[in-house]
């Protein structure tokens, strides 16, 4: 690497587009933000190569935010294998390293697939910087460590500012619409009366699925819960696993074989967790204190932040409740 590029870094971003996708999908359950990505990458230099690639036949509909930062979208049809869109970005990222025609210093890999590692080695022996993005629970380590530098996007969401962090209620039509944006950014809910339904129904539905993965019980709670004589919607269903996951609800047994992602290891519930109410209030203190430190300088409302859990305050002891644990918290 000349003097020269090192002044002047040139960044190759390439995207695994189904991969980053069904992982943020599955595991952060809120819709990808393609700007925290890109961001992440212009802090490494000017970005020369855009690329993501799928097959976009497929996915019509998510292709204008990518077009609007000046990706190129590579088609590659599915016919061709499961694996075809990341041949073909290995070849691609290979040819542009090997002739030199399009120079670049660093290569960013959006995606968590260890298919990639021996990608990253090589280019790493021409000379880039490589560096990955992918969602922490899916990223393989064997990628993480083939790259100089990996950036775990749950992390750069967290960086990301928000812009009601300062706000006070009154600047908002709608408090609790206040709140669930203020936590979108970790964890996406909805202010649902059938929440701590599901939650107190995940319970019971895991104890009698003992040694089986997060992702498998996940799947197959959906479409028990949808089975209920008093049925629980899918969304609500998918939303309290990924609420139980980023509020530390879980315990993952060790990798049974090496890189095996963490949601397919076999999972149960945290020390302290012995009834499904239990598992309800390690759930909501999770939720309150991510909003209390996405709106450092904001009274939380403990009206406002039963309808966020409860989808209601009418009821006050339930309000004397999450004023309990908001008091707690301030006081921790």
């Amino acid at each position: 690497m000349t003097s020269q590029e090192t002044a002047h870094p040139l960044v190759a971003l390439f995207i695994d587009y189904e991969n980053i996708v069904r992982s943020v999908n599955e595991h952060i359950g809120a819709p990808i933000n393609w700007r925290i990505i890109y961001d992440a990458a212009q802090t490494y230099g000017r970005i020369i190569v855009r690329r993501a690639y799928a097959d976009w036949s497929n996915y019509t509909h998510a292709q204008q935010d990518l077009l609007a930062l000046g990706f190129d979208l590579v088609h590659v049809a599915s016919y061709h294998g499961k694996n075809a869109a990341d041949i073909r970005l290995v070849i691609d990222a290979v040819d542009l390293a090997a002739r030199g025609e399009t120079p670049f210093t660093h290569a960013i890999i959006a995606s968590g697939d260890s298919d990639f590692t021996d990608l990253a080695h090589y280019l790493r022996l021409r000379g880039k910087t490589v560096v990955g993005i992918g969602v922490r629970a899916t990223s393989a380590l064997l990628l993480i460590s083939a790259c100089d530098t990996f950036h775990y996007y749950d992390d750069l969401l967290e960086k990301k500012p928000t812009a009601n962090g300062t706000e006070t209620l009154s600047e908002k039509k709608n408090g609790v619409e206040t709140y669930l944006n203020a936590i979108a950014h970790k964890v996406r809910m909805s202010a649902h009366p059938d929440r701590p339904k599901a939650i107190l129904l995940f319970y019971k539905f895991a104890q009698q699925h003992p040694n089986t993965s997060l992702l498998e019980l996940s799947q197959a709670f959906k479409t028990f819960a949808k089975e209920q004589q008093s049925p629980i919607s899918p969304t609500i269903a998918n939303e309290i696993v990924h609420q139980l996951f980023h509020t530390f609800c879980f315990e993952f047994a060790p990798p049974e074989k090496e890189d095996q992602p963490l949601w397919s290891r076999r999972v149960s519930f945290a020390p302290g967790i012995n009834n499904a109410s239990d598992l309800l209030r390690k759930c909501d203190r999770g939720l309150l204190d991510l909003l209390m430190k996405s709106m450092p300088n904001t009274p939380i409302d403990p009206h406002l932040a039963a309808q966020m859990l409860y989808g209601s305050a009418d009821n006050q002891r339930i309000v004397n409740y999450i004023k309990t644990i908001l008091d707690e918290l301030t006081a921790s």
